[in-house]
């Protein structure tokens, strides 16, 4: 298991790194007046 994890760490981290990126982003854009209430529901 731990060899595992040595040879394909970037495949675990990877998506985490990208969707907290992606919710960044997306937080960035809708912090808008306009798109507010949008945002607000979609979370």
């Amino acid at each position: 298991m731990g060899k595992f994890l040595k040879e394909n760490w970037i495949w675990i981290v990877a998506p985490i790194v990208l969707v907290a990126i992606l919710l960044v982003v997306v937080a960035m854009l809708g912090s808008g007046d306009e798109s507010a209430p949008f945002i607000y529901n979609i979370f």
